[in-house]
């Protein structure tokens, strides 16, 4: 990588201090679209993985360039392509095999990912880690991604991750993201969508998941089954989940999502049958549309700042599910069986996205009812006699409230903060709450070199259930939280993140 030999005096010292500190964390930039349309990624991005109101629009028309005066996606392809039969061929079909074609250039992306967290003297996340600092995690993961198009209306993502042996076993291989997007399938262009395979993220709002400049996803993400039940792990309008999704945008400005995905189990279950759905509309004034095409308006983008424009988005979406649950009851002394529970919830939630110019701020809110996730008591001996445990079927109800407010500086610089509220009822006593404030900044040493510094602070009352009943400061992890207060309320600040993401 090139030294950063003309940046700023600024930038030099920021990068500095934060290669001192420095992690590997998520992102979702893909620079094998670089390379097909032979642009840089600000095209499509600012800082990394958030993209600007194009990129967006390249995203929802799955993957796709919006089209200009009736232009089509390979219009835009500027790397050379290797025809896959003669355009003849289509006369003859279905004598002959459709043609396509493939580009020359391998599709190929390589992300690297880790963490280095900095806890705090005198804080709870210092006392669950039992450090201050290691080097542990640096590379805890690399990403491999595969994207492009097999023709106008079929494109591809796929993302393949290879773990290190930070918390996992060495050499873990998973497949995260392998998903085909049929686009334009009947009716106006972006009408009718359907996307079939291991989903990115549900689309429950208008944007992508990472589109945080401070967060890896912009939905917080809390399990809230989790904060009742250790064995639950769920996350609402999280990634990577099989299944399917119609969507499609109508009128250039209003857009819509329906999908069905496979639900989720404990370890040591079976899997239940696939129950989870969900809908999301959106609509948006101003600014680029949705798709990237139509008239502006009286916003016309300025291309000197491609990420700035006037609008406002506003998302409402609904979620059903179910999760299969380990209810505790199985566990005797010395042994412990899994007892399955299964907990349905309902999910209903909606995000206001506004803009203007450089200033962007985004509020989002969910509510969250599960019918039984709460753990049973556990069985117990006496002499040779076994009793057996008892399930609690009590519902609960959780919501969730997150805000962001960033500022484009300059394209390669920006402040921002982050809150995320979570509160959760719990049976018999208080609510449990948690505040999470998130000052950072957000910078770019080069296109495909972002660094991040953040911090941590966050106010708590009550441990939920499942730290409660652990006995051990893990009661607010479900939630990304730390800090143990217990029947009193306490504020504390917890760490302080230096992270980087490298992507070629």
């Amino acid at each position: 990588m090139r030294p950063i030999r003309g940046m700023p005096l600024l930038v030099a010292a920021l990068v500095g201090i934060t290669m001192y500190f420095v992690g590997l964390r998520e992102a979702g930039a893909v620079p094998s679209f670089a390379r097909k349309y032979q642009t840089s990624c600000q095209t499509c991005h600012t800082i990394y993985p958030v993209l600007n109101p194009f990129g967006e629009a390249f995203r929802r028309n799955g993957y796709r360039f919006p089209s200009q005066n009736g232009s089509v996606d390979s219009d835009a392809e500027k790397a050379p392509a290797i025809a896959l039969g003669q355009e003849e061929y289509k006369k003859t079909f279905p004598d002959s095999v459709w043609p396509d074609k493939i580009l020359e250039a391998v599709p190929l992306s390589i992300m690297l990912n880790g963490n280095l967290p900095i806890n705090l003297p005198n804080s709870a996340a210092k006392d669950a880690a039992g450090n201050t600092f290691t080097w542990s995690g640096i590379i805890a993961e690399m990403h491999l991604y595969a994207a492009g198009a097999f023709n106008d209306s079929l494109t591809y993502m796929t993302q393949l991750t290879l773990e290190s042996d930070v918390g996992s076993p060495p050499g873990t291989f998973d497949i995260e993201t392998a998903y085909v997007l049929w686009n334009d399938i009947v009716g106006p262009r972006h009408l009718v969508n359907l996307w079939v395979g291991r989903l990115w993220a549900p689309q429950l709002t208008s944007f992508g998941l990472h589109s945080s400049y401070l967060n890896d996803t912009v939905m917080p993400a809390v399990s809230v089954a989790g904060l009742y039940n250790p064995s639950a792990s769920f996350t609402l309008g999280q990634g990577h989940t099989d299944g399917a999704e119609l969507n499609g945008i109508a009128g250039h400005r209003f857009g819509y999502a329906l999908g069905w995905v496979a639900s989720s189990t404990a370890t040591g279950l079976t899997m239940p049958n696939a129950e989870d759905v969900y809908a999301h509309i959106g609509v948006k004034s101003g600014g680029v549309a949705l798709d990237g095409e139509g008239k502006y308006g009286p916003n016309v983008p300025d291309p000197r700042k491609p990420w700035a424009e006037k609008s406002i988005t506003l998302d409402l979406f609904g979620y059903h599910g179910i999760q299969r649950l380990d209810n505790g009851t199985g566990t005797l002394t010395g042994t412990t069986s899994a007892s399955q529970q299964d907990d349905r919830f309902n999910a209903l939630g909606g995000v206001i996205h506004a803009q203007w110019d450089s200033l962007v701020l985004m509020a989002g809110a969910q509510l969250e009812r599960h019918d039984r996730p709460y753990q049973g008591t556990a069985g117990t001996t006496v002499g040779t006699s076994i009793i057996p445990g008892v399930p609690d079927f009590t519902n609960a109800t959780a919501v969730l409230q997150y805000d962001e407010l960033d500022y484009v500086v300059f394209p390669w610089f920006v402040p921002g903060v982050r809150t995320e509220y979570t509160h959760a009822t719990v049976e018999g006593s208080s609510a449990a709450q948690l505040l999470r404030i998130i000052p950072g900044i957000a910078m770019l040493a080069r296109p495909n070199l972002k660094l991040v510094l953040t911090g941590d602070l966050e106010w708590g009352k009550n441990l939920p259930p499942a730290g409660v009943a652990a006995g051990a400061p893990t009661g607010w992890a479900p939630a990304g939280g730390y800090i143990v207060p217990t029947s009193v309320s306490k504020f504390e600040a917890e760490q302080i993140n230096a992270t980087v993401a490298v992507a070629f």
